[in-house]
């Protein structure tokens, strides 16, 4: 049997998942936003999550940590339908992980839990903490500086997905003139000697990707 963690701050959503695996073999377990996962014993230790992805990303980072130093699939929650976002998610995670969709359906969330419990982990690896500006990339260490990190996040956010120079700009520095699409290119170049030419790749006449797949 499975033991499975269901890190959800809404019980509403908590007895939801509850319902709609009650008749699967999996042994379900809870835990409250003030819980200390590292905390609990090895005998106790689930071997897949489900989390909300909504959660305050100070309460998810240890979390996920915590996740990857065990090896868990983890399976986000998200209200969010666009592809972008879930791409987003499966990025923060180095590790085997998914998305389903809220509201929860019976055959979305069993196939998607089947699915983690059978597969490895596939594509890059990338994770970052913000706070350290460290990026981790398939287990090696890199230090970023602030506007590193910023570019980094504004492309993980549609990963294996062009953006604009325009684009980049808004979402990292908060710029609005397009006259300075220049510092793109600059912070770029940084950006590449420190994780590795193949993973930003230029899009003609557009502008760059990060290449996760």
């Amino acid at each position: 049997m499975t033991r499975l963690l269901i890190w959800e701050p809404n019980e509403q959503i908590t007895r939801k998942i509850q319902e709609l695996l009650k008749k699967e073999d999996y042994e379900l377990c809870t835990m409250s936003e003030t819980d200390d996962f590292a905390a609990v014993p090895e005998d106790d230790m689930p071997l897949m999550v489900v989390m909300d992805a909504r959660m305050r990303w100070s309460l998810c980072r240890p979390l996920l940590d915590e996740c990857r130093k065990q090896g868990l699939p983890v399976l986000f929650l998200t209200a969010d339908k666009h592809a972008s976002a879930h791409d987003h998610l499966k990025a923060l995670y180095a590790g085997n992980c998914d998305v389903a969709t809220l509201p929860l359906q019976a055959k979305q969330l069993r196939s998607k839990l089947t699915a983690l419990g059978g597969t490895q982990p596939t594509g890059r690896a990338l994770q970052v903490d913000e706070e350290e500006r460290v990026a981790m990339l398939d287990g090696r260490r890199v230090e970023l500086t602030a506007q590193e990190m910023a570019l980094l996040l504004a492309l993980m956010e549609k990963p294996d997905t062009p953006v604009s120079r325009e684009q980049l700009l808004r979402k990292a520095w908060g710029y609005q003139s397009i006259g300075e699409t220049r510092t793109v290119d600059v912070h770029v170049q940084r950006l590449r000697k420190k994780l590795g030419c193949e993973y930003i790749e230029t899009v003609y006449k557009c502008g760059y990707r990060l290449r996760l797949a």
